[in-house]
């Protein structure tokens, strides 16, 4: 972050400017001024309502003289605001902040603006964070209210990280994808306050929110999480939780059940985020696998062959269709069409190579074409794999050289596909912009030669923060002077999967290193909000200002809302030992709590106790009576904000019973003991139980839900369904 502090323009000495009930405060906008800029206005009064005993009115003219005042905008969009300041406006861009104070002979007040629109509603949330609102994923935290000091503040930032993206929608019903409009609204609203810019909408080919066809086949599968359904039974633990609901759903889905009816909700759906967060002043991109489509498809192309994937729900180019297909761009084409003019408000379109690429046949002449784009210093096929190979990210060895071998074949695919400059031009003669996203980082040296041109890159590295904290390397050998590069930051695994997860103090190596090397910015990867409010907290702080660590900005945001160090000291524990079981369950398992059928029941099979889900079970337990006795003392609000986390970790600590109590179940009904086995089902059932019955007391948000109808479907129902076989034996 760039902060200038200066002499504030027009500021008395020494003046003071503390308002009592009886003060009146006018917010000026200009006349004319753009929409987000009568926003920034309206929440500004709404702010000062809360904050200060004071008699705030928004107006678009001077009030009479000595009394309070506040300008919106800048001086291209308020005239008001122009006239008084004159030349003094500070250069900035178009993401820059001001906050300053001024005082001439009739009026005294602030100035509260930005480069841009969007810049100016970020100065009105920073200027409430400046008197101690904390901004969260779900709410606004505000401290009691108090005397206005406007005196003397000037303040001038510009962040060091321009882009600072927020991914959504993704699958599984832990995540977004289980969230309705009005839950989306919200977040986006705070993410907006937490300075966000941009919003990626992460979208499957199987899912109801495109419509297309080619060559006579025309998509016909519209689904959520992987065809899934989630009944609930009047005797489900944690019912109480989902409103009496029969069967979980995202709600804008409820009742429809047809191709077509899927597909306008869908629609519906994502128009709907897309104007919110326009409304809000942040860019709109549409995350695709474009190389990947449902398994209709594979009539009209007979080298269309099964994906690798959860439940094969895709086909994808085999050996039979070489990346110079015609008709193969041309179905490609066909589906980018489709997103760019179904949502014609998007501005940017991130295409993701395959995770699993299958179409490594062709990789020899791919890689010639590539080469001749990277010159003289191309390494070999040969050289790439050896590196691909011998890297210690989860895609090495085998998987790392089909990996780079599919890249390569995908990479020469999208410079045919995207050398047509009117597959991403909008309706209205904007182009949109195009990512590439998971570049393999063997090509990170010459990202800027082997991607499209003009392209920007979105990086992924490896699945959790502490995986690409022990590749760090990598980051300083992509060359951003010439190539706009993202990475995503993954702030919670859905391979780590449904526990309690921490990153924050990884993200903090991630964050510097991002300034350091002069990348772009970042996009997040999580599914549950759960826990994640202190590390999104710390991402938008940093973001700006480099010099903010996790610890300082873990005290800024728990010292402010609790006035207590003593329970941010507290809780900085206990997300530490939150941290450090995710990073143990990465390291010893990635997949343990993976929210998919047999989640719970492949523990039902014997075998030895692994010793490391005992020190497990210890960071968890430490971590839950450290946020619980974070509670002592601290603010009454903040006690219920509290109280969430605690019972997260309390519910995770049943879920590692259940866990334990399977295995041991399943080791006595292998020695011939069901005395035993039944009585190890019947603890692991109390346990899914309790667990799932302790979330149900906190339930915060669609994802809570989701994830009570998952541990319903994955556990407790086999569960009980074994126990009670067994029972009957």
């Amino acid at each position: 972050m760039r902060i200038i502090i200066a002499i504030a323009f027009m500021v008395v000495a020494g003046s003071t400017n503390l308002l009592n009930a009886a003060d009146n405060i006018t917010v000026v906008v200009g006349q004319g001024a753009p929409d987000i800029e009568h926003l920034a206005a309206q929440e500004l009064v709404s702010q000062f309502r809360k904050l200060f005993d004071a008699n705030v009115v928004l107006s678009d003219f001077l009030p009479p003289p000595r009394e309070n005042v506040i300008l919106i905008g800048s001086p291209k969009t308020n005239r008001t605001l122009r006239e008084v300041i004159g030349d003094d406006w500070p250069k900035v861009s178009d993401q820059g902040l001001v906050i300053r104070s001024f005082k001439n002979d009739k009026h005294s007040g602030l100035v509260v603006g930005g480069g841009s629109p969007a810049a100016t509603l970020w100065s009105v949330y920073e200027l409430g964070h400046h008197f101690g609102i904390r901004y969260v994923l779900r709410e606004d935290l505000y401290p009691d209210k108090q005397p206005l000091d406007i005196d003397a503040l000037d303040i001038v930032q510009e962040p060091g990280l321009k882009t600072r993206t927020w991914r959504t929608v993704n699958d599984f019903p832990i995540g977004p994808e289980s969230w309705g409009l009005d839950q989306h609204k919200v977040v986006l609203r705070q993410l907006a306050k937490l300075k966000f810019n941009s919003v990626m909408l992460s979208v499957y080919p199987w899912q109801p929110f495109i419509d297309y066809e080619f060559a006579g086949v025309k998509k016909q599968t519209a689904m959520l999480w992987f065809g899934e359904r989630y009944p609930i039974n009047s005797d489900s633990p944690g019912r109480t939780g989902l409103g009496g609901v029969k069967e979980f759903t995202n709600p804008t889905f409820a009742g429809k059940q047809t191709y077509e009816e899927m597909t306008q909700a869908g629609t519906k759906l994502l128009r709907g985020i897309i104007k919110e967060s326009k409304r809000l002043g942040m860019s709109v991109g549409v995350s695709i696998t474009p190389l990947e489509f449902p398994t209709e498809f594979a009539k009209a192309f007979p080298g269309l062959e099964p994906a690798r994937g959860l439940k094969n729900l895709t086909v994808a180019p085999g050996a039979k269709l070489p990346p110079d297909s015609a008709k193969l761009k041309q179905l490609v084409a066909a589906r980018i069409r489709a997103y760019v003019e179904t949502y014609p408000g998007i501005d940017t379109l991130y295409v993701t190579l395959p995770e699993f690429p299958e179409w490594e046949q062709h990789v020899d002449s791919s890689w010639k074409e590539l080469a001749s784009r990277i010159g003289n210093d191309a390494p070999t096929v040969a050289e790439l794999i050896k590196t691909a190979r011998s890297r210690s990210t989860v895609a090495s060895g085998d998987r790392g050289e089909s990996a780079i071998k599919g890249n390569i074949v995908s990479l020469a695919f999208m410079q045919r596909l995207f050398a047509d400059s009117e597959l991403l031009t909008r309706s209205d003669g904007k182009r949109v912009e195009l990512v590439i996203t998971a570049v393999d980082d063997a090509l990170y040296p010459y990202l800027d030669r082997v991607v499209p041109q003009g392209s920007s890159t979105l990086n992924f590295i490896d699945y959790t923060a502490r995986r690409v904290v022990e590749n760090r390397e990598k980051l300083g050998t992509i060359p951003t002077e010439r190539v706009r590069s993202r990475l995503i930051m993954t702030l919670a695994d859905d391979n780590v999967g449904v526990l309690s997860q921490a990153a924050t103090r990884g993200l903090g190596e991630l964050m510097s290193d991002l300034h350091k090397h002069g990348w772009d910015g970042f996009s997040t990867r999580y599914w549950m909000l759960a826990e994640l409010d202190p590390t999104v907290y710390y991402l938008s702080r940093a973001a700006w200002d480099p010099k903010v660590t996790p610890r300082s900005a873990h005290d800024d945001l728990f010292t402010t809302i609790t006035h207590k160090q003593s329970a941010s000291d507290r809780l900085w524990i206990g997300f530490g030992h939150i941290e450090a079981a995710t990073e143990l369950t990465d390291k010893e398992n990635l997949g343990f709590a993976f929210p998919v059928p047999n989640m719970l029941m492949k523990y039902y099979a014997p075998g030895p106790i692994p010793e490391w889900w005992e020190k497990q079970n210890e960071h968890y337990t430490e971590a839950m009576i450290e946020l619980y006795r974070s509670r002592d003392g601290a603010r009454p609000y903040a006690q219920g904000f509290l109280f969430y986390y605690a019972k997260r970790s309390e519910y995770v600590l049943d879920y590692l019973t259940t866990v334990k109590a399977l295995r041991e179940a399943a080791n006595a009904k292998a020695k011939g003991d069901k005395e035993e086995a039944v009585a190890q089902l019947e603890t692991a059932l109390e346990a899914i139980y309790n667990a799932i019955d302790t979330l149900g007391d906190v339930v915060q948000d669609q994802s809570d839900r989701g994830l009570i109808a998952v541990l319903n479907a994955y556990g407790y129902r086999p569960i009980l369904a074994e126990y009670e076989k067994l029972v009957d034996e």
